[in-house]
Order: C-alpha cells, then structure tokens, then sequence
C-alpha cells in the first residue's frame, strides 16, 4: 500500500518535505484534489523517483500556496513498466478557508512574446489574457523590433481583444533591432494602447521621461521602460525614477503595479548569488525606491523562466506589502535547476493572472498548451505575517 507524509513548512501555504512511500515503484506523482481526484484543471506540483526500497522525498519551495478547492491530495505511482499504477487520496490538515476575491481588479499578464512569424502562440495569450479587465505585457512583444513585427502584433491585438479591453505595455531589450535606431515602432505603439486606455475611461499620466501610469479603479499601473534602442537593458532618459518615486507618494491606491521588463537582481529567479552584475542600470536605486513605498506588485519578465523552477517565481516582502513577479514567457520557458523527472507541459508557454483588492493578491499561472492552472504557479497574499514554525505534519495511508 502507497504512503504519503507531508512536514508542513507554514500552516496556509504548500511548503514542506513530502515523503512517499511506493514500495516497487519507479516513481511517484502528486496533484492537488478534492475528494474525489485530482482538481482537472491544474498541473502535477511533484514527480518523485523511488528508490528500491520504494522510498522518495520531494521538497517544496518558494512560498507556493494551496488552490482554495484544494481538501487532499492525490498519489499515483507507477511500477517501473509504466503499465501499473496505484493511487491514494490524502487529507490536507484542517486549515483555514481562504476567503474568495470578491471585487477583485483581474489582470492578465503576457511577457516575452518574441512574435516573430507564427502568430497562433501570441494570439491564444491575448484572447485568454483578453477576458480580465486588462491586459499588461512586460516587453519583448516583437523578436526583432521591425516594422512588419509591430504591424502583424498591432493586427494580432485587434483580432483577439475585445475593443473594451484596455492593453499596456513597456519595452523589453527584443522591441528594439540590434542596430540602434529610434525605436519608433515600440513607441508608436506604446502610445497607441495608453491612448486606447484613455478612451476607455482609465487615467492616464504620461512623463517626457517615458515612464507612465494608468489608473483602473483603486489600481495605480505603472510603466517603466528599462530598455532602450541598441537592446540594452538600461534606462535610457534619467528622470524615470524620480518621477516613479514622487508618482508612489503622491498616488493613493489599494495597489501599485509597476510593469519593468527586467527583474531586480535581489528578485531575479535566474540570479540568486550577490555577486552577479545586475541586468541594468540604477538597479540598487530603483530597488530603494520601491522599498520607500508599500502595497506595490513589480512585474517583470526578459528570464524565460518556467514558473515551475523550484525557487519560486514570487519573492514576498510582507513588512512592506511588496511583491515581485516574474511572469515566466509566452515563448518555450526554461526549467532551472533541472529536475530528474521532467514533464514537457512544465516548460510551455504560460501567461498569469492577477487578481487584486485592498490587502490582497492572488497570482496564477496557466499554461498556455493545455490551457491548465500551473500548481507551482499560484501564491496568495494577504498580509498577514508568515508563521514558519512546522505544523503537525500530515501522514496518511
């Protein structure tokens, strides 16, 4: 008969040592359930090798949390002709409900969407993201920053968008050729969507320094471009900053969201040693300025970085209510560090979704191949305080 113990890291989220015992398996796989089976529409959280014994471990990381249908959890293993499997339902401990995001501002963010010929990747990202009450893309729209890029995605938008549905976004290293030039196709563009944000009603700031801000509702969205003719990833005109740190105190809102294609080196799931040079320029300002401010999401994207990596894509300051998203790719992401047992749906495309209100956030990724909520892409916020003393694990049989 297959086990499962889990040693709980946190009460509320899905931290913690799962051990299975399988005894002859080769491997084992761990869906989030109700208490009829796994919940269909979400991807496995944990492949696990077992060993001859018929023991293995599996620890999870990066402050992840638990869906909200979520009551077990489902063990399959398999024998080692594939052909055998054995399964077990798990009960998660007596937890407390999340409450439901009623009146929640839902956002769908799409990053590195790297069009270049096929559109049907960037076209399913923009109808699916499309059905939020906006849609915010963190750069690197186009491959190569051509004229006939930004016209077959200016084509692509009014196809899949509904015209009520406002659209920003900021430039990535990718919107811009390699040879510098003026980089008026993105900016073209870029004013376009805040003009079609303007006439649907949101608030619009535009600075000379190129930064931006659109107010939807209590929700303050600000745009950053931190990249700049030449694909560098560098603040091209000086004033960004200042004006996003006067913009922050002057602006009340239940939550700021700041659109900036390269991540922050402290935040950056690619780079985690302290050594690394930063992406860009002003890196350590920009990190103190957020740091100045509270109830802010920084969004971010250029790394590619599958949002099933084991460190997380989603570093959570709770003292200051900040939290920093990389938002994985609409392009083939990458999985790191490598995992033994490797599920192709793990590294496709995704696009994520946002849903806001005071004091609170929910963040889920969906794969954008099989249309599945990602298990290792959803975290909750709510500020309260992280409690890292062990619970009583679960063991069930």
């Amino acid at each position: 008969m297959i086990r499962l113990k889990v040693e709980w890291a946190r009460p509320e989220g899905a931290d913690g040592l799962y051990t299975v015992h399988a005894p002859g398996a080769l491997m084992a796989g761990l869906w989030w359930a109700d208490g009829t089976g796994p919940l269909p529409d979400w991807t496995a959280f944990a492949f696990v090798s077992v060993d001859p014994s018929g023991n293995g471990t599996f620890r999870l990381t990066g402050s992840r949390a638990v869906p909200r249908e979520a009551t077990h959890i489902f063990l399959r293993a398999a024998a080692p002709d594939m052909t055998t499997t054995e399964e077990a339902l798990v009960p998660l401990p007596s937890r407390r409900p999340a409450p439901p995001m009623e009146g929640a501002v839902r956002l769908g963010l799409i990053t590195d969407l790297h069009l270049s010929g096929k559109p049907w990747r960037v076209g399913k990202a923009l109808t699916l993201a499309g059905t939020g009450d906006a849609v915010l893309c963190a750069g690197d729209m186009v491959n190569d920053g051509t004229p006939e890029q930004f016209e077959l995605l200016r084509r692509l938008i009014e196809d899949r968008l509904s015209p009520d549905t406002p659209m920003l976004a900021v430039a990535g290293n990718h919107d811009f050729p390699v040879q510098p030039d003026t980089g008026a196709c993105f900016y073209a563009l870029q004013d376009q969507l805040l003009d079609r944000a303007e006439r649907l009603g949101l608030a619009v700031e535009r600075d000379g320094s190129g930064a931006w801000a659109a107010g939807l509702g209590d929700i303050d969205i600000v745009g950053l471009n931190a990249a700049c003719p030449g694909r560098k990833l560098a603040f091209q005109r000086q004033g960004q900053l200042p004006w996003l740190d006067k913009h922050l105190t002057d602006t009340a809102a239940s939550w700021h969201v700041v659109l900036c294609h390269a991540p922050l080196l402290a935040h950056n799931p690619q780079r985690r040693r302290s050594n690394d040079m930063p992406y860009f320029s002003r890196d350590s300002q920009l990190q103190n300025i957020l740091e100045a401010h509270r109830n802010i999401l920084f969004l971010s994207g250029h790394t590619h970085i599958s949002m099933n990596c084991l460190p997380g894509c989603v570093d959570m300051d709770r003292e200051r209510s900040i939290l920093y998203v990389n938002g994985g790719s609409v392009r083939t992401t990458t999985l790191k560090p490598e995992e033994p047992l490797l599920p192709r749906e793990w590294t496709d495309g995704n696009m994520l979704w946002l849903e806001l209100a005071p004091g609170r956030a929910e963040i889920t990724a969906v794969s954008l191949e099989s249309g599945r909520r990602i298990a290792r892409g959803y975290y909750r916020f709510d500020g309260a305080a992280v409690d890292d003393r062990h619970q009583t694990s679960t063991d069930a049989r």
